[in-house]
Order: structure tokens, then sequence, then C-alpha cells
């Protein structure tokens, strides 16, 4: 079995597939409109504290590298 999306454009679409559907040739499943979730769901800021440890841990493993450049 497959499932397609179908946009109605018209109101006699929907009820044609209702008539095809009492034929048995094809079911019609209403599902829920998805809600698009935020794309930065995350984003924020983080302690400035937590924030310097980071970038003093970041320093130190960078000064960890030998470099010959």
């Amino acid at each position: 079995m497959q499932t397609i999306v179908v946009e109605l454009l018209n109101d006699k679409a929907l009820s044609l597939l209702q008539q095809l559907e009492q034929l048995n040739i094809l079911r019609l499943v209403v599902t829920k409109p998805q809600i698009d979730k935020p794309k930065r769901q995350w984003a924020g800021s983080i302690p400035k504290a937590s924030a310097r440890k980071m970038l003093e841990y970041n320093q130190q493993s960078r000064n960890e590298w030998e470099r010959n450049i």
C-alpha cells in the first residue's frame, strides 16, 4: 500500500474521493496539520562563568598542539 498527500483544488474533489472510498478503491486518512517547530529551539546564552571556562579550555588545548607553520 502507498500513502500520498493530495491538495484539493476544488470542493468537488473531496466528493469524488469520498465516492472512491465507498467503492473500496482508496481510504481517506485525515491527518493533523504539522506545526513547524522554531528553528532555533535551543538558541540562547550560557552563563559567563561557563563561557570563560570553555574559552580557557579551548585556548589550553590549542597551546598543547605542536605547530610548525
